[in-house]
């Protein structure tokens, strides 16, 4: 694909970062029961989330408007899902739980086996939502869906962001074109380097996607710190999701759940993890590498997520090791 982050990820994040930066922004006059409640109920009535919800947050491939989309594979603007994250969000505990679905995962398509980015590719954002459905066995609410411009344009709007870069990289930037390297270390990226620090997958000696994908989710983090500690790129910020992230939940509701977290900003955390992604080439699907369908496994992820628990106790993280 291209190998990148989700702003759908960052974006969601960022929606929680808002809500911590929202409690700094003014110094309000203490509120009567009264008035409190009264805001209570104008946060449900707007639609706030009150149970614990999944969220599907894609990152696609789609080559418009990069130096790629000349290559026959891409020139009709179509992509495949190359980050794949669902996201359980729970308002009673403020817990956010983040784990990838490999996009390798192995599906039924068309009576063939396949890749489960490939759904996207085929079926849309639609139909990838009721795959993941049937994969993990939880129920989707929402999504969010984005793309590489979208994603530079982001974490620009933000200021860049500092992250830790696990290994030297380098790649070219498939937006304008040019090589950009990355020393390992803590590093002050722009969006353009962060975009290479999400895609690099073939400098790692083993587990490409999902040594990748560790990165995908730490960008994810060091967002929400740098919304939270900076109120006055918030409007920035949301601004940007609005615009490059497309999503079928409602304006209202979103910020009637953000409103719910304000007042509990010290109580959020955040998990990560990732489904099981150990697989092999299958002859059967043409020769593809195939990570192995494990349904088995995906409801023990889920079970543990679902009460509140580290995922990575489930399924380890691999270990990074660079090419060479």
């Amino acid at each position: 694909m291209g190998r990148w982050i989700k702003i759908a990820l960052v974006s969601l994040c960022v929606v929680f970062a808002f809500a911590l930066a929202g409690c700094q922004q003014e110094k309000q006059e203490p509120q009567s029961d009264v008035d409190a409640m009264k805001e209570v109920s104008t946060d449900k009535a707007a639609g706030a989330e009150t149970e614990p919800f999944y969220t599907l947050i894609v990152g696609n491939d789609s080559r418009t408007g990069t130096v790629e989309i000349d290559k026959a594979d891409y020139a009709d603007g179509s992509g495949r899902a190359d980050t794949i994250m669902l996201a359980r969000i729970d308002p009673k505990t403020y817990q956010v739980t983040l784990v990838t679905v490999p996009r390798d995962t192995e599906v039924d398509l068309n009576g063939s086996p396949n890749k489960i980015n490939e759904v996207y590719h085929q079926g849309g954002i639609e139909a990838l939502v009721k795959e993941v459905e049937s994969l993990t066995g939880v129920t989707i609410k929402y999504y969010f869906d984005t793309g590489f411009v979208e994603f530079e344009n982001f974490i620009n709007a933000l200021g860049g962001i500092t992250a830790e870069v696990p290994i030297d990289m380098n790649l070219q930037d498939i937006v304008s074109g040019n090589e950009i390297s990355l020393p390992a270390g803590s590093q002050d990226l722009n969006g353009a380097e962060s975009l290479v620090l999400a895609r690099v997958r073939k400098l790692y000696a083993y587990d490409l996607d999902a040594c990748r994908q560790i990165q995908d989710r730490q960008i994810v983090a060091v967002a929400i710190q740098k919304v939270a500690e900076n109120p006055g790129t918030v409007d920035a910020a949301v601004a940007a999701l609005t615009e490059h992230a497309k999503t079928n939940w409602p304006v209202d509701g979103l910020k009637a759940t953000i409103a719910s977290f304000v007042d509990h900003a010290s109580e959020l955390s955040i998990l990560s993890g990732t489904g099981p992604y150990a697989g092999d080439f299958n002859d059967n699907a043409g020769g593809l590498w195939l990570t192995y369908r494990d349904e088995g496994v995906w409801s023990e992820v889920i079970s543990v997520i679902d009460a509140g628990g580290d995922p990575t106790s489930v399924v380890a993280l691999p270990e990074i090791v660079p090419v060479g």
